[in-house]
């Protein structure tokens, strides 16, 4: 190579370099620009109570306080988050009681739907979520009936009449029914989210006037009242979950899907004001009587469930784009910076969601132009693997074992090992007194984090599997901590409310419990202790730490006694090495190794399910018609021919 040529090529690299460095600095000046729009108001807005107005009205008031709507009604028109579960009952006012209302504050509803940024793709900014499972079928529902009370009229904010309104929101309604249909539930089993899937359902139910809408929401909301029959324990509504926040995860009186399971099958008592009364008063939607029958089943069950799918399966599934359809799955998901997705969201977000938005603002530290031309997005991600890749929810195997004392379920084989947020992997149902559960917590217990924190999540899910009433799970937390990870907490935890049962013993690292008929069990690796006097938060120290739960009950151990005693003759061998764990129990042995088989007496336990399998429903994903039956009650579903049929 002569010298003319190494000089030239110096000088294109130079050049290169300088483009590189140029280019980057003028980015890093423009991404240090980005404005963040609050997700909520700077000032406190005083309680909204569109909630009560319309509860009085639905029982018969014959006056209300219709400034309760100014809060509300301050509230939306700033476009804060959770505006649409706001809108639940502001859009069910003006069809229930549009002739009532004072003509000044149905002009003022009016106003703030006209001008109101119904999805990602109007024009606008804001920090609402748009996007999460519950959030979508929210905005579809209140876009589709505020179009339809006025068809003709041009919303000045899209500049789209009613009319147009309603075709963009019935197309993502229908992509919304027909992903459930198919796979479930993303947010499955939350108690926190599956009330706002109600509220945007019922009222396509009661006020929409297309026929495959109303049909389609009866059905999707029988599929969701067939996950809670199946999984309550005697009106508490607590499981294995994609979604859900310590108050659910300990369970209790709370745990009633907003007294719903108290109305339909409890004490036959209405619930109170909020999004979900609509389904109380409804004429359209009337539980069928085979749910309300599983859910008061006493007998001993195996719940057997498919929810949702794996991000290494959209691609198959025909979701992988970034047309809206695959974006509601990819970011229903929650999946934002995983490799496989990350360059969809940026798409999006550059088109629509803007990084102005509160939730979405620290992702900009991706949008390089570097990056972008080289499509480097994937592999930087990787490498840095943010702990945001664990918000994405999973497809969850989910296994319950219910008796009448107890229930203890386990999300099978949860991706053990990676990041967590709002899951809830395993726990177990004191009859309906309350809840246990273990977790390795993301961020100390005194660090103010949202999710996943101290009582939220996870910092790293555990191998977790379950037969019967044998639960085990292995944690292996990692030597170093994450690039990006918040802390790297060097030992596991249970909510173990030693106050709330009648008897607690420690022995070692054995923890036994006792309320009414009802007796569980811890086993760690290494010694028990509780955190402070409160003796409800129980500390395992270790990275390399195994948890086993077995459940039992007078019925089936004798006393109490018999069940500690049989238990502590139980043969456990943990090898810290390998992370190989094996345990015997009633003759049955179980062994479990991290990252692979579970096997019960030597044989590999296939924990992938189908859509549903239990004693109640046989269907696979993707089934043309479901089946529900329970002594002599049926409910039969065929979501692609409008038939919904019980007795």
């Amino acid at each position: 190579m002569t010298s003319k040529k190494k000089i030239k090529i110096k000088h294109l690299v130079l050049i290169l370099l300088l483009f590189v460095v140029a280019t980057t600095v003028v980015d890093l000046i423009r991404i240090s620009k980005y404005e963040v729009i609050p997700k909520r108001p700077v000032e406190n807005i005083e309680r909204q109570e569109h909630d009560k107005i319309q509860y009085e009205l639905a029982n018969g008031s014959d006056s209300v306080d219709w400034t309760g709507l100014d809060g509300t009604l301050e509230y939306i028109r700033g476009e804060y988050d959770c505006s649409d579960f706001r809108l639940v009952n502001t859009i069910r006012l003006l069809f229930e009681a549009g002739d009532k209302m004072p003509a000044e504050y149905k002009a003022q509803i009016e106003d703030v739907l006209f001008n109101f940024r119904w999805w990602w793709d109007d024009p606008g900014a804001n920090s609402m979520c748009y996007w999460s499972e519950n959030h979508q079928i929210l905005f579809a529902s209140a876009e589709y009936l505020a179009g339809q009370l006025y068809p003709d009229t041009v919303f000045p904010n899209s500049g789209l009449t009613g009319k147009q309104h309603m075709a963009k929101a019935k197309q993502r309604a229908l992509d919304w029914f027909e992903m459930r249909w198919n796979y479930g539930y993303i947010e499955f089993n939350s108690e926190v989210y599956y009330p706002e899937d109600i509220g945007g359902l019922i009222n396509l139910i009661d006020f929409a006037e297309d026929e495959e809408l109303v049909i389609k929401s009866q059905i999707a909301m029988d599929l969701i009242f067939y996950d809670v029959a199946v999984q309550n324990v005697h009106t508490m509504f607590n499981s294995a979950s994609g979604r859900a926040y310590f108050g659910n995860r300990k369970g209790g009186p709370g745990s009633d899907l907003h007294g719903l399971t108290r109305y339909y099958w409890g004490d036959g008592k209405p619930s109170g004001k909020g999004m979900t009364y609509g389904m109380i008063t409804s004429e359209k939607y009337k539980l069928p009587s085979v749910l309300a029958a599983i859910a008061k089943d006493s007998s001993t069950v195996i719940i057997k469930q498919s929810n949702g799918l794996d991000i290494t399966e959209l691609k198959m599934e025909g979701y992988y784009g970034t047309d809206n359809r695959s974006m509601m799955m990819q970011w229903g998901m929650e999946c934002f910076t995983n490799p496989e997705i990350v360059r969809n969201s940026l798409h999006l977000i550059r088109n629509g969601i803007y990084f102005s938005n509160e939730f979405i603002h620290p992702i900009k530290v991706l949008d390089f132009s570097i990056l972008k031309w080289l499509r480097l997005e994937p592999l930087v991600v990787k490498i840095i693997n943010p702990q945001s890749n664990g918000v994405a929810i999973q497809k969850g195997n989910t296994y319950t074992y219910k008796t009448n004392d107890y229930s203890i379920y386990t999300a099978q084989n949860h991706h053990p090992g990676t990041y967590g947020d709002q899951q809830h992997v395993f726990g177990m149902n004191i009859k309906n007194h309350f809840s246990i559960f273990h977790t390795h917590p993301a961020v100390e217990k005194d660090r103010d984090i949202s999710s996943p924190n101290y009582n939220v999540g996870y910092g790293h899910f555990p191998h977790a599997v379950q037969d019967k009433n044998v639960s085990l799970a292995i944690y292996n937390t990692p030597e170093k901590k994450g690039l990006m990870e918040y802390d790297l907490l060097d030992y596991t935890r249970a909510y173990f409310p030693g106050n709330l049962f009648d008897t607690t013993l420690i022995h070692g690292n054995y923890v036994f419990g006792k309320k009414g008929d009802t007796y569980c069990v811890f086993i760690g690796t290494n010694d028990f202790h509780f955190l402070d006097d409160k003796k409800d938060d129980l500390i395992q120290p270790g990275k390399q730490t195994f948890w086993i739960t077995e459940a039992g009950s007078l019925n089936d151990d004798g006393s109490f006694e018999n069940f500690v005693h049989r238990i502590k003759q139980n043969k456990i061998e943990f090898d810290i090495e390998t992370l190989a764990l094996d345990y015997t129990s009633k003759g049955r042995k179980f062994n479990l190794q991290f990252l692979g088989d579970f096997k019960v007496d030597d044989k590999i336990i296939d924990t992938n399910y189908d859509r549903f399998d239990s004693p109640y429903a046989k269907a696979k994903k993707k089934d043309k018609t479901i089946t529900i039956e329970y002594q002599g009650k049926t409910l039969f579903l065929d979501f692609e021919n409008l038939k919904r049929e019980f007795n």
